[in-house]
């Protein structure tokens, strides 16, 4: 197992697995600081609300 670690014939798939992990967990943190949006901004909301009121 850790002679597949340090054997640099896998040094490109190391790198793939290392990218892949920093994007999911950085595009994870980006959308848990993103405010929630309120559904009743939606126009498309707004006016299935109108609607349904009637």
């Amino acid at each position: 197992m850790l002679s597949m670690l340090l054997d640099p014939r896998y040094l490109t798939l190391h790198i793939a697995i290392i990218f892949i992990a920093v994007t999911l967990i950085a595009t994870l943190i980006y959308e848990m600081k993103k405010p929630l949006k309120d559904p009743n901004d939606d126009p498309d909301t707004k006016r299935m609300n109108d609607m349904l009121k009637d």
